[in-house]
This record gives C-alpha cells, structure tokens and sequence, in this order.
C-alpha cells in the first residue's frame, strides 16, 4: 500500500529534509575550492611523510660524523706509536751498524772468532728489530720475508704519510668496522629532503591562493567583471600549483 504525502494546512507537500539547491556556477566554484584543498593537503601529507626521512639522515650523519672523528683519533694514536716503534727500530739498526765496525776492526787485528760473533749479533739484532716493527704493525708481515732471511745492513723506510694512509685503510676493512663512513652525504640528502618540505610547503600555499580566489569569486557573483576576474587566477593559480608542485616538489 503506498504512502500517502504529507501535507501541511495549506495543502502544499512538505519535503522531509532541507535540500541543497546549488547553481551550475555554484558547484563548479564547490568543485575547484575542493580540488585545491585536496592538492594542498597532499602537499602536507608528502612533506609530512619525507620528514621522518630527513631526521633520520640527520641523526645518520651525526653517528657518522662521530665515528669518523673516532677513527680519525685512533689513526693519529696509531701512527704516533707506530712512529715511536720505529724510533727503536733505527736504534737498533744504528747499535747493529757499531757492531759491524767492531766486527770489521776486530778481523783487521787478526780476532776472526770475535769478528764473526759480532756480525752474528748485528744480523740477530737487525732480524729481531724488523719483527719487533712488524708486530706493532709498522711494517706489513709479508713485506719483511727478505729482511728475515737476509736482514739489511740499511733500515727499512718509514713514510709517515704512507703509514697514515695503511692505518685507515686498516680501520675500514677490519671485521667490526662499519666501512667508509661519508656523514657528508646524508648531510647533503637530509638538507635536500629539507628543501624539497620546503617547496611543498610554498605549494600548498599557492594552493590556498587558489582557494581564496575562488571564494572571492563566489562571494562577488553578482559583480561578473570581479567574478570572472577572481575565477581565472583562481584557475591559473591552481594549474600552476598542480603543474608546478608535482613536478619541482612532490616526485623530487
């Protein structure tokens, strides 16, 4: 059985709710205001999200930069006992190079025995003194072979630049080293993540540019040269706004 309208004193249907009775003008300034909120809004929401990210390259850069600082202090602790270890080991070569003048002074004398025991020493003396230089890490144990097998009436050289460079390359290969460390490349990405929320935050304001235009167009519809004035730099500003920050900002 169908329902019967309801009708006032009057005879006239009333509707059960209020309707919402919008011109075509009136929806497509609706439409536009709403598009430009929602541009503007995921402008927001993607500087929001890429935020995180740059915090995190901060606090990366940060852990790199101390761990670089850390190396950096035990390179130089390094070099400086490795020099020091060298320092004996010249020693040793200079008390080596007297005992081989004794052994020369004692064989002119006619004293072989002595002489040979001399050069004995001085070779043992040089031999140890290379071993001692290569278990402090001044030399590297495959580069002494020869001078073990035949030590060197010269010292080996010493480069304090070379020795600088083996200890941080010592540093970066070892088991519980983190590798190169570059602090100044997450730096450089968490700024550029910085800039990037910077420029999404510059677009969601053209995007209420927009919608401020749009509503005073609405609010002047009456008044068409301010009306359609205020309606194409609304639409100008909002395709800029689209163009431009889904291409310098929003993908960057």
């Amino acid at each position: 059985m169908a329902k019967k309208s309801r009708k006032g004193s009057s005879g006239i249907r009333k509707d059960s709710g209020p309707r919402l009775d919008l011109t075509a003008q009136q929806w497509v300034v609706a439409l536009l205001i709403g598009l430009a909120t929602v541009c503007a809004a995921t402008y927001g929401w993607r500087a929001a999200a890429i935020g995180s990210t740059a915090a995190y390259d901060d606090r990366q850069s940060i852990s790199e930069t101390i761990s670089t600082e850390q190396e950096t202090i035990d390179v130089a602790l390094g070099v400086s006992n490795d020099t020091l270890q060298y320092t004996g080991y010249l020693a040793d070569y200079v008390v080596a190079a007297e005992l081989g003048n004794q052994a020369g002074a004692l064989k002119r004398i006619g004293n072989a025995s002595a002489a040979s025991d001399a050069l004995r020493q001085a070779r043992f003396l040089r031999r140890s003194a290379t071993e001692r230089a290569a278990d402090a890490g001044v030399f590297g144990r495959s580069t002494i072979a020869d001078d073990l097998a035949r030590p060197s009436a010269a010292p080996r050289p010493f480069s304090f630049e070379d020795q600088i460079k083996a200890r941080t390359a010592e540093q970066q290969t070892g088991i519980d080293s983190p590798g190169k460390l570059d602090p100044g490349a997450w730096a450089a990405e968490a700024n550029g993540i910085r800039d990037q929320i910077n420029g999404l935050t510059a677009w969601a304001l053209v995007m209420f540019a927009a919608v401020l235009l749009f509503t005073v167009a609405e609010a002047n519809s009456l008044r068409r040269p301010v009306f359609y004035t205020a309606m194409s730099l609304g639409i100008v500003v909002l395709l800029t706004g689209i163009s431009g920050g889904m291409t310098f900002a929003f993908f960057a």
